[in-house]
């Protein structure tokens, strides 16, 4: 049924949604005509120096210098796919191309190039030498591990003529690809950062070509994020109240430091004024700047990079030593047996939440994991939850968010009562991504994908709340404990609008529109200050950090 959903889906897109629209700036069109979103298909992977190729890379990309040669697009089984360029059919089902358990290569002789499919679903019905004009119907998407609902996408590639070097996809298709990249990745943020060059290849548009059989390109010595097995649970998110926003804000864009700089950046948790950047020349070991807003400049070196672990609220550190978690706060230091895990501090810094033998990957056997928490100084500790695909998080001083997921990807959340051990369900959901806790721990926001009434959701972390569908979809960052700041996934613009969208009362107010300024969020990569009057992103349209600053009318 997917099959002839998806041809009349296909059709009706390539006839009139204008999606893969062509121009003279880039040759190739996206290999899939119908309109992004959760019922349909979302950015996964990007290509090149990924954080799922660094983490992975071992297992999957290892033969193609440990970086991600393709892009991966998450799809139901069944998605139709188009090729993306003229050309003639070379391979069909040849696995010494990779990219299993069926795959199709399409030879574009004008451009020079091959492009891959991978991961599709049988049959294909494409025989070597057909020729095929760009936009028609070539498959239709599967999953690598025939389930199709372990982890259903496209993989899909560009190669030369020899097929022995992949190239950026994003250098040959045109499509506004931030827009793509605001929300749906599998991870963020999208790159992996190297403390010993980090300024190379951190976008979308600066990724290397990787030559099949090369050394591995990603053998950093110390690299940020932290790798997925030496990541703690995710903060507490602090309580904020800003101050409301005036009915008409005036928007300021200021361009700070120079091209390419600082790829890596958050505000200071309390500081509304301060922010942090990752920044270094090639060859010398990066180093953590704080900027100041109202000087717009650095203001010295923070710490080495990469930067510490830390509490919420940075008053505490978190390192790793052996088997033992060393907590180093601001009046005494201890040390808790965590098992080689590193755990993350209650919003009050009075408890301490880590998770045993929680790394593994995707699609393969999950192992069983465990869920601890202890008092700060390591005393009372106790598992209070097992399973595999399990994971936890705080909410605030005292309530856990536990997620368990299935292997039939069924996640069901908990809220966990550390002070009496009681607990209650919230609900389970298929298909659900991008868990995110409001500030104050009272709300969260996810999304479900590849199901038709998939979108965007919010519930209310007390018993008997009930998920509630919100209209938009974008990608969004919290301004307060009921309101969001977000950015619509609109792919027929590279350009980004600012809306506020109030949880209690549903209004939504578009606050920056494009004719106004002119801005690009670049990686979908963004962050908001304590006081909810700033933004801090890479803007697409200068590649500098720039700052959005929303002030009176």
């Amino acid at each position: 049924m997917w099959r002839w959903i998806g041809m009349i889906v296909c059709w009706i897109g390539l006839l009139g949604s204008g999606i893969n629209a062509q121009t003279d700036a880039k040759p190739m069109i996206f290999p899939v005509a119908i309109a992004p979103g959760p019922q349909t298909w979302l950015f996964g992977q990007a290509y090149g120096n990924t954080t799922g190729a660094f983490n992975f890379g071992t297992a999957w990309y290892s033969a193609g210098q440990g970086l991600h040669f393709g892009i991966d697009v998450g799809m139901p089984c069944g998605t139709p796919l188009v090729a993306t360029a003229d050309g003639a059919i070379w391979q069909v089902d040849n696995l010494a191309y990779g990219a299993g358990p069926h795959n199709l290569l399409i030879r574009h002789e004008d451009l020079g190039l091959v492009s891959l499919y991978g991961h599709l679903q049988p049959p294909i019905v494409m025989s070597v030498g057909q020729r095929v004009a760009q936009g028609a119907l070539i498959g239709y998407s599967g999953d690598p591990d025939i389930t199709c609902f372990s982890r259903p996408h496209l993989h899909y590639e560009v190669r030369s003529l020899d097929a022995f070097t992949t190239y950026n996809p994003v250098d040959y298709i045109d499509i506004p690809w931030h827009s793509l990249t605001i929300v749906g990745s599998y991870s963020y943020p999208l790159f992996q950062g190297d403390m010993d060059n980090a300024r190379r290849w951190m976008t979308l548009e600066d990724q290397p070509p990787v030559r099949f059989g090369g050394t591995r390109l990603n053998a950093y010595n110390a690299v940020y994020p932290p790798p997925n097995a030496l990541r703690p649970p995710p903060n507490p998110t602090l309580l904020a109240t800003p101050a409301p926003l005036p009915e008409n804000p005036t928007g300021t864009l200021t361009a700070l430091g120079d091209a390419l700089c600082c790829w890596q950046f958050w505000f200071d948790p309390i500081d509304p004024d301060r922010f942090y950047v990752i920044d270094g020349e090639i060859g010398t070991r990066a180093q953590v700047y704080a900027w100041s807003v109202a000087q717009a400049q650095v203001i010295g070196v923070h710490e080495p990079a990469p930067p510490t672990l830390k509490s919420a609220d940075h008053t505490y550190q978190i390192a790793l030593e052996g088997d033992q978690a060393v907590i180093r706060g601001p009046e005494a230091i201890y040390t808790v047996n965590t098992a080689g895990s590193i755990p993350s501090l209650s919003a009050d810094h009075t408890q301490l939440l880590w998770i045993t033998n929680s790394f593994s990957i995707p699609g393969g056997n999950r192992p069983p994991s465990s869920v601890w928490i202890s008092a700060l100084d390591g005393s009372n500790a106790r598992a209070i939850a097992d399973g595999r695909g399990i994971g936890a998080r705080w909410l605030d001083a005292t309530r856990l968010l536990i997620s368990e997921s299935d292997e039939l990807r069924q996640t069901t959340l908990t809220v966990y009562e550390t002070v009496d051990g009681s607990s209650f369900t919230l609900g389970t959901w298929a298909w659900m991504r991008a868990v995110d806790v409001g500030p104050g721990g009272e709300r969260l926001l996810f999304y479900t994908t590849y199901q038709p009434d998939s979108g965007l959701m919010t519930i209310e972390t007390q018993p008997g709340s009930q998920a509630q569908p919100i209209a938009w979809f974008g990608g969004w960052r919290w301004r307060d404990a009921n309101s969001v700041y977000y950015i619509p996934q609109d792919i027929s613009t590279p350009l980004h609008r600012l809306h506020l969208y109030d949880f209690l009362t549903g209004e939504d107010r578009v606050l920056i529109d494009s004719d106004e300024i002119e801005f690009t969020v670049m990686n979908g990569d963004w962050d908001v200050s304590s006081d909810g009057t700033r933004l801090l992103f890479q803007n697409g349209r200068t590649f500098q950090l720039s700052l959005l600053t929303l002030s009176g009318d």
